[in-house]
Parts: structure tokens; sequence; C-alpha cells
């Protein structure tokens, strides 16, 4: 069993992620979000990342294995 962990403390299995979007702020283009998304629809909201492309991407990918692995 696989699991995101991010560094607030929240630990959700990857088995229960629902999608992962990335955003970017209107106002200040700077300021760029990753929005969690589990099954049960709750959203978490990320920020401050030092990679934020890598992370996206990471989690990106994550998802996609987990569901090319599911069929």
């Amino acid at each position: 069993m696989f699991y995101v962990l991010i560094s607030t403390g929240v630990v959700i299995p990857l088995h229960k992620l629902k999608a992962i979007n990335s955003s970017t702020s209107r106002v200040n283009p700077a300021e760029k979000y990753i929005q969690v998304i589990p099954v049960d629809n709750h959203e978490f909201w990320y920020m401050g990342f030092l990679n934020y492309e890598g992370a996206v991407r990471l989690l990106q990918e994550a998802l996609e294995t987990r569901d090319v692995q599911a069929v």
C-alpha cells in the first residue's frame, strides 16, 4: 500500500486519492497551489513547494501508476 505524505502531517492512502490539480493565483501568478482531493471530496490546498512542477508531476504520476495497476 502506498501513501502520499505532506509535511503538514496529513497522510492520504494513494488508493483514496481522487484527483491532484495544480492552480495559480490570478492576482499573483507567483503563488502556485496544489489541490488534493480524496474520494470523500474533501479538499486540501497546499502551497510553498520548493519544486512545484516536480511535486505536481510526481503526484500525478503516482495517480496514473495506481490507475494502470488497478486495471
